[in-house]
């Protein structure tokens, strides 16, 4: 079994470049890889991959989106049996640092070498996409809902400086309405300014929001931010942007879920997944648990004793009732309880 390289260079120039600085140096680590450059989202390699255990992306978030929702029918046919692993062409990657994966080329190939994995959840999104048709697809990290595509750098980077900028008069003709149900019952209706979906800790090409890692989840955040005043923005900015999210507020919605229908109507009702615009609402999310294995060290530091330590470490129950087990003197062992003898 041997591992296979899928390197974006020929969508990227960023990838191209870092590829051509350290490929020398990854494949030298390697016995005989195979290596796939792909020519589109949906292109696939000629290669079975029930001959392969391990595939490495080399890219960036958007491109470890599409490849993962490329791969994933042939990886769901093998049995879960293939490990992924990501490299990232840069010094920052949303779904990595989820990951825990360390920084710097040579650590992140001796990590993959070690072959150490964990399960990692995704969300199923059916959605509507570009064409207005049905459509769904696997989510990795999160999912912004409803904020505009030209001002993605600005409202990630400096949020606020966005809506000074922005007329009022936008706001008051671009009225949002939406409706959130949680297994058959609403959670909420009425206007808002922006959603946030979250299953790791980065927004892609964003700050960081969450504090959890990538490991033992068993829900996803919603974040729901409602005021598109100044004032209620820079309100619920400081709990956002330092993780300290705390169930509901008039202005601000947080909830743990593990599905999530979201119904609205407007084209302002953007979903942009993993940095990538997929199309728009109404949409419905649900959590998939131990999705893929990938290579990751968060087991390592889950783990802070073994088995063998935890059953040495055990205490034996005592028995029922009020009593304790003592042990009977060695003088009496081999002799006749008292009310039989003679």
């Amino acid at each position: 079994m041997h591992c296979l390289f899928v390197v974006n260079i020929l969508l990227s120039v960023r990838t191209a470049r870092f590829w051509r600085k350290n490929r020398i140096v990854i494949l030298a680590q390697f016995d005989s890889p195979d290596i796939f450059y792909p020519e589109s989202a949906t292109d696939l390699p000629s290669v079975d991959l029930k001959e392969i255990e391990t595939i490495i992306f080399v890219g960036d978030d958007p491109f470890f989106h599409r490849m993962v929702n490329t791969f994933y029918q042939l990886l769901t046919e093998n049995f879960g049996r293939n490990i992924l692993a990501f490299i990232p062409d840069s010094g920052h990657s949303a779904l990595t640092d989820g990951l825990g994966l360390p920084g710097g080329v040579q650590k992140s190939i001796d990590l993959i070498k070690r072959k150490q994995t964990i399960p990692m959840d995704l969300v199923r999104c059916h959605f509507i996409d570009h064409h207005g048709l049905p459509s769904s697809g696997l989510i990795l990290n999160d999912v912004l809902i409803g904020l505009p595509l030209l001002k993605m750098p600005l409202i990630l980077g400096n949020i606020i400086q966005w809506i000074k900028t922005a007329s009022m008069s936008h706001f008051k003709n671009n009225r949002k309405i939406i409706s959130l149900l949680h297994g058959g019952k609403l959670l909420y209706e009425g206007e808002y300014f922006f959603g946030l979906l979250l299953l790791g800790r980065n927004i892609t090409k964003g700050p960081r929001i969450g504090r959890r890692l990538r490991i033992n989840l068993s829900h996803f955040d919603y974040i729901q931010l409602n005021n598109r005043s100044l004032k209620g923005v820079t309100r619920a900015l400081p709990d956002l942007l330092s993780g300290r999210l705390e169930g509901r507020k008039p202005d601000f919605i947080y909830e743990k879920l593990n599905e999530l229908e979201i119904n609205g109507v407007s084209k302002d009702n953007k979903l942009i997944a993993d940095g990538i615009h997929i199309g728009r609402l109404p949409a419905s999310f649900v959590l998939l648990p131990k999705a893929v294995r990938v290579i990751s060290p968060l087991i390592t530091a889950k783990l802070k004793k073994s088995w063998k330590g935890k059953l040495v470490a055990a205490k034996v129950p005592k028995p029922v009732g009020s009593r304790e087990m003592v042990d009977c003197p060695r003088q009496f062992k081999n002799e006749q309880p008292p009310h039989l003898q003679s």
